[in-house]
């Protein structure tokens, strides 16, 4: 796959991008309002500062005079350096310069043409062309004597208006660079931040995971949810929202449902365990597991999967049996090589009759274990099933002795006998994934339209304190109760376990 700009590039470059371009609008318009503020503060200063002089009597005088007076000249050049104006002009009412800083204007027309509107007795602001440049310039009238005598004007040209405005950005600008620096590191941080919270994966690697386990997710023939800490769906597949629709019967969305709806009677699991569990829903019995959902050591809900169990405790039934098988085979090979020899031995030595009785010896269990099962029990399966489970045991060494007092009657009912055989086998596998004695005996009574199943054994305390977990677990507990049976299990110096359930015949 072809590698593109990392995240933590991309994020930065994302960040720093938008913190440049907002800082550099919002400069620009603090720029503009500056420099507007800047002219504003400029206009009312030339305004005021016009009108303080109208009322000074020596510049009265000299309007009223009508005479250049050096006084009055150095007045006003005193004037504009304090106040960092470039001139103030004084002009009688018809527009002739009474002073000015360059002496040789002094006696000759104001120029600009913008302070008609002062001779006829308006202050006002303007920007015009003038002797010394284009310049924003204010005129105030001066009266003296009920009558207007005169304008002073006073200005400052443009380039020094903007060597004001330019000092003024100084601030701004600094402080412009201190925000993009502190952006620089935040946008740093808040990019490794959620680096980090994407568990270090680029954009692709996120795209191509999220691609792999949605079609992992809906081809599995596994139900598999995700929930969160307060039971509620959040992720299914395609399985799971089959099986939904199925109990429901409606085509509503899975996710956002709780737990409940898929899991009927989640009371037989515990979503605690991360081992497998046996469910029965509907009849049908299911391998179910639960795994947590950790985030930086931290649970945030838990995936669940659910496994028809018929086909899986085929298969794994299957496993065990052919690893018993193997291992039977090895110990009865020399067991059978044994008999051969003994076999062999009698015969060389032309001992029939001890032969005979040899054989019959060997032979005999058999016959008579087949021979009372076809009489004692009418039922097909029944009988086929004891058959299978007594050779699983004989793999492991273990001799079941199964007795049945008195005979077994038929029953045309499928789920009775297949709920009968689901007991006996949930039993016999349990047992048989312990060490075991050399006997189990299995003892079944016949009476009043029930089935009473007694176990005896000899086994280890450890091993008898996992029988009770194993006895214990929710799935075994609706096995026996489908057959509408009891189970009791008691531990002294051997294993009693006992069980009744129905068994209605023809």
């Amino acid at each position: 796959m072809k590698k593109g700009l990392r995240l933590w590039a991309l994020l930065s470059i994302i960040f720093v991008s938008t913190l440049l371009i907002t800082n550099t609008i919002l400069y620009g318009v603090i720029l503009y309002q500056d420099a507007k503020t800047v002219q504003k503060r400029e206009e009312k200063l030339l305004l005021d500062l016009g009108k303080q002089l109208a009322l000074e009597p020596e510049i009265q005088q000299t309007l009223l005079a009508n005479n250049y007076s050096e006084n009055t000249e150095q007045y006003t050049l005193a004037v504009t350096r304090i106040h960092q104006l470039d001139f103030i002009v004084l002009m009688d009412m018809q527009g002739i310069r009474l002073t000015h800083p360059d002496k040789t204007k002094i006696g000759k027309s104001f120029e600009g043409g913008d302070e008609k509107k002062a001779l006829h007795g308006e202050s006002h602001v303007s920007i015009s062309d003038g002797s010394l440049g284009r310049s924003l310039r204010g005129f105030v009238p001066v009266h003296a004597q009920g009558k207007q005598i005169g304008v002073v004007a006073l200005g400052i040209t443009l380039d020094s208006l903007s060597k004001l405005v330019t000092n003024s950005r100084q601030q701004y600008t600094l402080a412009l660079l201190i925000s993009i620096g502190v952006g620089l590191l935040v946008a740093s941080i808040a990019a490794y931040y959620l680096k980090k919270q994407l568990l270090n994966l680029e954009p692709k690697e996120i795209s191509r995971l999220l691609t792999e386990r949605n079609v992992m997710l809906d081809e599995t023939k596994d139900i598999v949810v995700v929930i969160d800490s307060d039971e509620t769906i959040n992720l299914a597949n395609i399985a799971a929202i089959d099986m939904y629709h199925r109990l429901s019967g409606n085509t509503d969305s899975l996710t956002g449902q709780k737990i409940d709806q898929l899991l009927l009677d989640k009371k037989q699991v515990d979503f605690t365990r991360s081992v497998q569990q046996l469910y029965r829903q509907n009849g049908q019995d299911y391998l179910f597991s639960s795994a947590p959902i950790l985030v930086h050591q931290k649970q945030i809900g838990s995936i669940l999967f659910l496994r028809n169990a018929t086909e899986s405790l085929f298969v794994t039934d299957q496993l065990v049996n052919t690893t018993a098988y193997a291992s039977a085979l090895q110990s009865q090979s020399h067991e059978f090589m044994n008999k051969l020899h003994i076999i062999y031995g009698l015969v060389d030595l032309e001992n029939y009759n001890e032969l005979k009785i040899y054989l019959n010896d060997i032979l005999q269990p058999e016959k008579e274990f087949s021979h009372r099962l076809a009489v004692l029990v009418k039922n097909p399966i029944i009988a086929g099933f004891f058959i299978g489970e007594r050779e699983k045991f004989a793999e492991r060494k273990t001799q079941l002795f199964i007795e049945i007092s008195p005979e077994l009657p038929n029953t045309t009912d499928q789920n009775q006998t297949t709920n009968l055989i689901n007991v006996y086998r949930y039993i016999h596998h349990t047992l048989l994934q312990r060490y075991l004695p050399d006997e189990v005996t299995m003892k079944i009574e016949y009476f009043d339209q029930r089935l009473k199943t007694r176990y005896h054994f000899q086994l280890n305390e450890a091993e008898a304190e996992n029988l009770e977990l194993a006895f214990a677990e929710n799935y075994f507990t609706q096995l026996v109760a489908d057959c509408n049976g009891t189970f009791q299990l008691t531990i002294n110096e051997s294993i009693l376990m006992d069980l009744e359930t129905d068994y209605k015949e023809n």
